[in-house]
């Protein structure tokens, strides 16, 4: 990616649109990122279920 510097501010909008969506290597790096967010969200759901779990066989 090529770094501008004429002085003026960048927002959030133009980083966004500077984005190469074609680009593998920035498929891949999103991928990733997805991948990851999603075992996140499943540790943290997993974590969470697991006093509900061990509430059951308590009462078994």
């Amino acid at each position: 990616m090529e770094c501008r510097n004429d002085g003026s501010p960048r927002t959030h909008e133009d980083d966004i649109m500077d984005i190469p969506l074609d680009d593998p290597e920035a498929n891949k790096a999103a991928a990733k990122i997805q991948a990851s967010f999603r075992g996140h969200m499943t540790r943290k759901r997993m974590k969470e279920d697991k006093p509900r779990e061990e509430k059951r066989r308590e009462q078994k």
